[in-house]
């Protein structure tokens, strides 16, 4: 419970000093620039699927919207996927910090079955015996490679929450995941290799679960007019199963 209540005041002091950054001068001052470190964006993303981590969380297609709030290297994101024909709900909470290469970070991923909403309680944040918690938390810690080494490697484990074992304790699942990007022509490419180091989440035992790689690029509607999309090729040894997922972003 401690790690929850550092976890709220993190983002509680992330949000104060952004308003003392925003609202600490008049933005339209002439010649002032408090908000040139402050930035907003959001878009969304159409799916096929939704398969994360090598994982088919949903097999029928998703509208996955986000938004982000970036101040300095601080980033705070919210990020969702619900089912287009069926009724999967999901919104996740990250707050990031990036220094140099590596970035860490802090998400909470919030799951509800919303054909029962009597089960839904968002603030709902302990844990117990007969009654766990939809939240999720997980720590990740990313090198993001240089120009010179392109080389990316994530590690990411859960802390807390709906995580557990057939013993309701917390699984700790973690996620180890080597990338690398490179562009051939107007294509670019991420390939990725991704596995766990125990029993849990995302398998019965230590396993590669996520081989593949995602091709980007900008489709042209018109003259002037493009947008992006891209397709992975998805393997999960583990699973013995295999996906391809088409993508769109709106």
């Amino acid at each position: 419970m401690k790690k929850i209540q550092t976890l709220r005041c993190v983002v509680t002091l992330f949000f104060v000093i952004l308003s003392l950054s925003v609202n600490g001068s008049n933005p339209l001052a002439a010649g002032d620039d408090s908000t040139k470190n402050v930035s907003f964006s959001f878009n969304a993303d159409l799916v096929s699927r939704y398969v994360w981590r090598g994982l088919p969380l949903n097999l029928n297609p998703n509208i996955q919207p986000y938004a982000t709030l970036n101040y300095k290297n601080f980033s705070l994101g919210a990020w969702g996927s619900y089912g287009l024909s069926n009724a999967y709900a999901e919104v996740d909470l990250n707050l990031s910090y990036t220094l140099n290469a590596f970035t860490l970070s802090v998400c909470d991923y919030f799951n509800e079955d919303e054909t029962d909403m009597s089960k839904t309680n968002y603030f709902k944040f302990t844990d117990s015996n007969t009654s766990n918690t939809l939240h999720s938390f997980e720590g990740t810690i990313k090198y993001n490679g240089t120009e010179s080494f392109p080389i990316s490697l994530t590690l990411a484990t859960f802390f807390y929450g709906n995580d557990k074992n057939e013993d309701n304790k917390n699984n700790y699942s973690t996620y180890l995941e080597l990338g690398h990007k490179r562009t051939w022509g107007d294509t670019e490419f991420s390939f990725f290799l991704g596995g766990t180091v125990a029993k849990g989440y995302y398998a019965q035992e230590a396993a590669i679960v996520n081989v593949g790689f995602m091709a980007l690029r900008n489709m042209k509607l018109s003259e002037t007019t493009s947008i992006p999309v891209c397709t992975s090729l998805i393997l999960n040894p583990s699973a013995k199963d295999i996906f391809f997922v088409f993508c769109i972003t709106l």
